[in-house]
Parts: structure tokens; C-alpha cells; sequence
């Protein structure tokens, strides 16, 4: 097998407007970018780190193999791209963590192969957004420096390092050496580490980039696995409630919209109060997920420095006084909502001005429902007939059924993110999965609005669902054609439930109970024997 390792221009490898994923801890304010490929870009820096693959036939470089196939595991941002070669794939997974207070970002690689092969790590000369940029590679012990700083913590010396200043990706490929001592003042530099890699064994690596002058960078030991990770992610995510779709794409897809928007929860108040377009939408999207608490604190801190004027659109505005009200009407906040009041007031005035049908109809709901926090129902009312008067209370952006849901997938990368992370899409996504399962209104709720033709006869679940009635838990259990609903509402007080997506005639105060929907036998899968079902 052939140690010959290459370079080759950024743009010619991956396009400079594929997008990326990001990767980080929860609280995060230096996620990485990781690109379909697996190129991982430190927050902040112009260069990245690369990983390819020496076998018996071939060096393997992901970012030039039709066979990369790249998913999330579980629907937190830790995420697996395998490349397939002889006899198996090469996996990397990439995820952060925290270790003695510090975050990490962490490249894991795996031989999921019978035969051993080479890695080569590779610090590259530019970002994921293909921008070429100066670098000075350095290998002291086991530690890769970048432009002078201590970078990348590797799990033991490597067997071989070099560098370049040329691009010799393709000669590497012919399997040409990697050349020694080559690097040029100023030029974008390339570095390579390379470890032999046995079959069914993994190298994990640290980008430590937090780590103070003089302080020892986090070791590949000491930090968790990616399993782990994954699961304290969807530990969080549960927390918030737990939402199962017939179609597996879309419950996945719609997990990793959630844990997207949690990743911006630190950041979102100072945005919300500045009236940053799409923050209204990422602070709704947060609400119905059912992570006010991460961000309900920090809201009535910067409530003292909400705009008066409107610095852009009518509807950023409407969306942020949606959003302020969704998330007070949730946690029941009294002493919040009163805080807020004075500013979204006026925010809803300002919206109402402009004479906008659809941004006004927005702005009134989510003012109804602060309203409705401080113990003003009359004024709540008012508005909320105002609501129906106008006609247009939905956010037109937020996909009102599955078909337009489904376009908005087809947009999303296998990794589950839109363009480059973005957050807003992820919420516009989330919000209109949500509203296929409930929609809550301020007088009632409504279980599965819509069921498409084609979910009947699968399976429906939402567990600790947050409403402004309480917590809500239920499922379709399939009776033949018809459907059997199971719910329950922890709530203070009857709401009035309806379910018109599978029966329009019915409807119900209890707060728990069971009911044999009415269901339709048209275009349903053969219909099983009775007592049995579809599951």
C-alpha cells in the first residue's frame, strides 16, 4: 500500500456553495462547519481538516467518492459520513463536547472494513466555503499546530507527517510520496499526519482550540464517544417532548430541525429584541418544541432594549411578537408576560400601522396571548376577533400541508440542514411537521388537523407535547380502517379537543380518554382480519 498522500485547489474538490452542517455542544458559541463530505472548519478559522483513505488499490478522498453517504446520529448534530472501500466504509463522525469546561469539536475514523488501511489527516489551506487562505503547519509530540497555535490533539505521535505548498492531490492519487519540509511563507500550506488503521479500529481526534496559552489540549481519551453524545442529545430533545410521524424520513428530519434551533438558543434573545428578520420564527419554533425554559430568562432581561421602530419588514416584527407570545402563553409566566407587555405592545401597534392583513393577524394572536398571561381576557378577546376578522393568521412561509413539507425535505441535505445551517428554514420546517400533529388555538386544540392519504394506517405519537392548555400526550392505534385515538391533557382546566383530520363530528372535554374515529376505508392497504391491525 502506496503513503503517498496530495493537495488539490479547494473549488476543484467540493463546490464552494454546497452548504454545511454545524457541530457543537448545546450552549455552544463556536460550532464547527462540516461539510457532505466530512471536511470539518473550526469556528472562525480559514483552514480545515480533511480525512482520507489509503487501501491496497487506492488512496480514498471523500471529497471526490461517489459512494459518501452522510446521516445524523439519532437527531442531534453528531454526524457520520461513511466512504465506501474494498470489502467495507471508512466512517468519520464528528460531534462536540465539553470536557473540563472547554469545547471540543471531535474527529472520529473508523475502519469498517476486514482489511487494514492508511488515514491520512489533513490540515487544509481553506474553510468549507472554498476561500484559500495563508497557513503555517507545525507537529510538536502529539499536537498539530495552526498559524501558531496549538490545534488539533492527536491520539498518539503519527507514523509519518508532511507537508506542501503545492496542490499534489492528484499526484498523491498516482501515488507519488508526501514531501518533507515543504512549506512557503505566506502560501496556503497543507499538512498531513499518517497512522496505519487496522480493520474494526477507530482514531479519535480533538480540536481544542479554547485551551489558554500553556495549557495541556483535551486528549482523545478523555472525551466521550459519539454514541453517548447522541443520546444526551436526544435526552434533551425528549425533554421538550417527543413527536413520531408515520413516514421514519420525517421524524427524523423533523428531530434534527429541533436540535438545530436549540443550538441557537443562547444567541436569540439579543436577535429577537433587535427584530433580526427570522428570529421570531426560531423563538416560535423553540416554544412549540418545548424549550422555553432555555430561553424565557434571557427574554425578560433584554426586554428593556426591544426596538421602537421598525427596522425592517412588517412581518419580522409580527413573527417576533408571535413568538414572544407563544413562549410567555406556554410557560404561564406572569411576571414575564408583564415585563414583555409594554414593548410588544408597541410592536404590534407598529405592525398594525402598516395596514399589512397577514402581519397584523400575527401580531394580534401573539398579543392575545400575552394578554391572556397578565389576566386581561376582554382586551385578549377583542383582539383575538380582530384575528378572525382579518382572515390570515398563519405565517405564509410555515408549509400549511404534507405536500408542501415535502418540498421543503427535498431541499434538505442527508445530514437534515438546509443550505448553510439554516436555522430559520429549520423552524419554518419544524413549525409546519408540528401543525400536522396539533395546532393549538386559544379556546381549543386540534389533534391531527390533516392526515394525509398516505400516513393512514401508520403510526401517529406525541409525548409531552407543549400546548397554552398543558401538556399533551396521544396515539393512533389502527382498527382496520379505523382509527382508534388515545389522549390525554394535563391540564388546569376542560379544553375542548377536536380531531377533523380523522373525524370531523368528533370532540371532547375529558381530559383522558380513548375514541373509535370514524376512519375511511378509500385507498387504504387491504384491510386486515378483525383484531388485527397495521402495526
Amino acid at each position: 500500500m502506496s503513503s503517498g498522500l496530495s493537495l488539490q485547489s479547494r473549488s476543484v474538490e467540493r463546490p464552494a456553495d454546497a452548504g454545511f452542517t454545524l457541530v457543537g455542544v448545546l450552549d455552544t458559541q463556536t460550532p464547527a462547519r462540516v461539510d457532505g463530505a466530512g471536511l470539518v472548519q473550526p469556528d472562525g478559522r480559514q483552514w480545515s481538516i480533511d480525512w482520507w483513505i489509503g487501501a491496497d488499490d487506492r488512496w480514498y478522498l471523500p471529497s471526490r467518492e461517489a459512494t459518501i453517504r452522510q446521516q445524523r446520529l439519532s437527531h442531534g448534530p453528531v454526524l457520520e459520513t461513511a466512504m465506501r472501500i474494498p470489502s467495507g466504509d471508512a466512517r468519520q463522525r464528528v460531534y462536540g463536547a465539553t470536557v473540563s469546561g472547554r469545547q471540543v469539536v471531535v474527529i472520529e475514523v473508523e475502519n469498517d472494513s476486514p482489511v487494514p488501511v492508511a488515514l491520512g489527516l489533513a490540515i487544509r489551506p481553506y474553510g468549507v466555503d472554498g476561500c484559500v487562505s495563508p497557513t503555517v503547519i507545525g507537529l510538536v509530540d502529539q499536537i498539530l499546530g495552526v498559524n501558531g497555535q496549538s490545534a488539533v490533539r492527536l491520539p498518539r505521535e503519527p507514523n509519518e507527517f508532511g507537508t506542501s505548498a503545492i496542490d499534489v492531490v492528484d499526484q498523491a492519487v498516482k501515488g507519488s510520496p508526501l514531501g518533507r519540509g515543504g512549506q512557503e511563507v505566506g502560501g496556503p500550506n497543507t499538512g498531513v499526519a499518517l497512522y496505519p488503521l487496522p480493520h474494526r479500529t477507530r482514531l479519535r481526534f480533538v480540536l481544542d482550540l479554547e485551551a489558554e496559552s500553556g495549557t495541556e489540549l483535551v486528549a482523545p481519551e478523555m472525551v466521550p464517544g459519539p454514541g453517548d453524545v447522541a443520546k444526551g442529545w436526544q435526552a434533551i430533545l425528549d425533554r421538550g417532548g417527543r413527536f413520531v410521524f408515520p413516514d421514519p424520513g420525517l421524524t427524523q428530519l423533523a428531530g434534527a430541525a429541533r436540535a438545530r434551533l436549540l443550538a441557537s438558543a443562547a444567541t436569540l434573545p439579543r436577535r429577537v429584541s433587535s427584530l433580526e428578520p427570522g428570529s421570531g420564527t426560531v423563538l416560535e419554533g423553540l416554544a412549540l418544541g418545548g424549550a422555553v425554559g432555555e430561553i424565557l430568562g434571557s427574554l425578560g432581561a433584554v426586554a428593556g432594549s426591544f426596538t421602537t421602530r421598525l427596522p425592517g419588514s412588517a412581518a419580522d416584527a409580527s413573527a417576533v411578537v408571535a413568538g414572544v407570545g407563544r413562549a410567555v402563553r406556554l410557560a404561564d409566566d406572569q411576571p414575564m408576560a408583564e415585563a414583555l407587555l409594554a414593548p410588544i405592545t408597541q410592536l404590534a401597534y407598529l405592525v398594525e400601522k402598516t395596514g399589512e392583513r397577514a402581519p397584523m393577524a400575527q401580531a394580534f394572536l401573539g398579543l392575545a396571548r400575552l394578554l391572556l398571561v397578565v389576566g386581561q381576557p376582554e382586551p385578549a378577546n377583542d383582539l383575538l376577533a380582530r384575528v378572525a376578522g382579518l382572515g390570515a393568521s398563519s405565517v405564509a412561509s410555515v408549509p400549511s400541508n404534507l405536500a408542501d413539507l415535502t418540498r421543503l425535505a427535498e431541499q434538505a441535505s442527508p445530514s437534515g440542514s438546509w443550505g448553510n445551517d439554516n436555522e430559520e428554514i429549520a423552524a419554518r420546517f419544524w413549525l409546519g411537521s408540528r401543525n400536522l400533529l396539533v395546532r393549538d388555538h386559544p379556546d381549543r386544540l386540534e389533534l391531527l388537523p390533516q392526515f394525509p392519504q398516505a400516513w393512514k394506517g401508520g403510526q401517529v405519537e406525541v409525548h409531552g407535547a407543549a400546548t397554552s392548555h398543558g401538556l399533551l400526550f396521544f396515539a393512533i392505534r389502527w382498527h382496520g380502517y379505523r382509527p382508534a385515538l388515545l389522549w390525554e391533557l394535563q391540564a388546569s382546566e376542560p379544553v375542548r379537543m377536536e380531531c377533523p383530520g380523522l373525524d370531523s363530528n368528533w370532540s371532547t372535554m375529558e381530559p383522558k380518554g380513548e375514541a373509535l374515529l370514524i376512519g375511511s376505508p378509500v385507498d387504504l392497504p387491504k384491510p386486515p382480519l378483525v383484531g388485527e391491525s397495521f402495526q
